[in-house]
């Protein structure tokens, strides 16, 4: 349903109400019947790891709070630090004690739960996120939703290209599931554009990116820290990227500067550069980052919900989606590096050179109208297995002028020949 049937159908109701009432008035005062108790929502949101990690969960919960505090008539509920193997028996356990009408299972290996559950409680919508809609394609209580990154770890990737003085830059990935995979390679692409623009690398031509084996977690902060030493301590990398619902990748990156070493990152899913801010701490090693506002998802979901307009669909914002203006500014007006919309820049550092920030903003814009894609060939690369192991050797992925769709974006399992994987 869009803006505008939405308003129909809520101007409609409030029509039929007010009829109702007249009606009820003119029968005279003993007749009138009490206006019926306000409809509520029950929702629940499982979460996978804990509401301070200032990453994934923290920005799925900062969503929610905000929706229960828009809406009078939603009653919110959460339970954080949920296992996936242990999912389906945490939330059946809550729609055994009362009933729900939505279910939001925020973590991509909760689909077996969420897959199990559905068919036994018609009556609850479930949302996942980051699942694939086809694996619930039967289920018509079943809605999927995703913010999605791989374009801005593209701009990400052009900022890494742009500072790296060593020509190695790294990423730790939490698994090598093909949502991780296509924004490492986003990555990548993005970094050799960003030396090529900056005339470094050989053009690009030297960039190197080497990715850890994964974390095998997605709230893993010591290992994350770990990884991240190994790489710049044995592959010598200065710019380290990373799939880990906390600022432990950052962290280590501003120990390293603090202490004489320039090694940068990124913000993941919240913007960790302002959360320092707030805190008192202005981070040098900062460059920008991909952030994520599940606010406008949830809105959107639930005022469907309320109206009795549920409708089973899936959702995959993008650059420009549920901002206010949908379409392309001007460079000069760019939002880019504030929040605007579902996915967004976080603040972009005056340390990325000035060329290359107007390159990161000027395809920004391009890609709110899908003018500009990353993943457009000719593209080499190799199958790699969960692990990040070569499967075959380098070949031509993504022929010359073709734009890979959804997909093919959703089921990559191939990293970019750029790509160096310890595993």
């Amino acid at each position: 349903m869009n803006r505008r049937e939405f308003l129909k159908l809520a101007g409609a109701g409030a029509v039929a109400l007010g009829v109702g009432l007249a009606a009820g008035y003119s029968l005279g005062a003993r007749e009138v019947q009490p206006a019926p108790a306000e409809k509520k929502i029950r929702a629940l949101w499982i979460y996978v790891g804990p509401i301070t990690d200032v990453g994934w969960t923290a920005a799925h919960h900062e969503a929610k709070e905000n929706v229960a505090k828009a809406f009078p008539w939603l009653e919110a509920k959460h339970i954080e630090k949920v296992k996936e193997e242990e999912a389906k028996s945490i939330i059946e356990a809550e729609l055994q004690r009362q009933h729900y009408d939505a279910v939001f299972a925020t973590s991509y290996g909760f689909k077996t739960a969420v897959k199990e559950l559905a068919p036994r409680y018609p009556k609850t919508m479930f949302y996942h996120c980051s699942g694939e809609w086809e694996e619930f394609k039967d289920l018509p209580n079943v809605s999927t939703y995703f913010v999605e990154f791989y374009q801005l770890y593209y701009l990400n990737g052009i900022a890494a290209g742009a500072v790296t003085e060593s020509c190695k830059i790294g990423y730790v990935p939490a698994f090598l599931i093909p949502e991780v995979v296509r924004h490492i390679n986003a990555f990548a692409l993005g970094a050799v554009h960003g030396a090529k623009l900056m005339g470094k690398c050989g053009g690009g031509e030297r960039v190197e990116i080497y990715s850890t084996r994964p974390l095998l977690s997605w709230f893993a902060p010591d290992k994350a820290k770990e990884f991240t030493a190994y790489l710049v301590e044995r592959y010598n990398v200065d710019v380290v990227a990373f799939t880990e619902d906390t600022t432990a990748v950052l962290d280590k990156a501003e120990e390293y500067y603090e202490r004489g070493r320039k090694v940068f990152s990124f913000s993941h899913y919240n913007d960790m550069f302002s959360y320092y801010q707030r805190k008192g701490r202005t981070l040098r090693s900062h460059l920008t980052g991909q952030v994520a506002d599940w606010t406008p998802i949830y809105r959107d979901l639930l005022l469907k919900l309320y109206a009795g307009a549920y409708v089973k669909e899936d959702i995959w914002a993008r650059v420009g989606d549920y901002a206010p203006i949908r379409w392309r500014k001007p460079e000069a007006q760019s939002l880019a590096g504030k929040p605007e919309g579902a996915a967004y820049l976080a603040p972009i550092s005056d340390q990325i050179p000035a060329k290359a920030r107007a390159e990161i903003v000027r395809l920004y814009e391009l890609m709110k109208e899908l003018l500009f894609e990353p993943f457009v060939g000719p593209i080499r690369g190799y199958k790699i297995d969960g692990e990040g192991r070569p499967q075959e050797s380098v070949r031509l992925k993504v022929d010359s002028g073709v734009r890979l769709g959804r997909d093919e974006l959703w089921y990559m399992d191939w990293f970019h020949e750029k790509i160096i994987s310890p595993a």
